[in-house]
């Protein structure tokens, strides 16, 4: 799996977890799960990389628009998250963007 990086980990990590819309997660433990499985993925970054992404992939947040991908592959969690300690899987019943 070459090519991957700290998003498709955590994208790893909600699907092992089963985390559907709605659900949350600590983000100290989504960072530690990643920094120890990442290997699994061919990846290899610094634990601080992947508090970074999930910042990114809370929509609306600053992170997510200067550093947006044009694919939509950080739509990921909830602008509920911004400044949580949890992170929650976007679910458009209850976020409204």
């Amino acid at each position: 799996m070459s090519g991957n990086g700290a998003r498709e980990v955590i994208l790893a990590y909600l699907s092992t977890y089963r985390m559907g819309p709605g659900q949350k997660a600590l983000r100290s433990e989504v960072g530690v799960w990643c920094f120890d499985n990442q290997g699994r993925y061919d990846v290899e970054v610094d634990s601080d990389t992947y508090q970074q992404q999930m910042r990114r992939m809370i929509i609306g947040s600053g992170k997510w628009k200067t550093d947006r991908d044009n694919d939509g592959l950080n739509d990921v969690f909830c602008p509920c998250s911004s400044r949580k300690p949890y992170v929650v899987v976007y679910d458009p019943r209850c976020c409204t963007i």
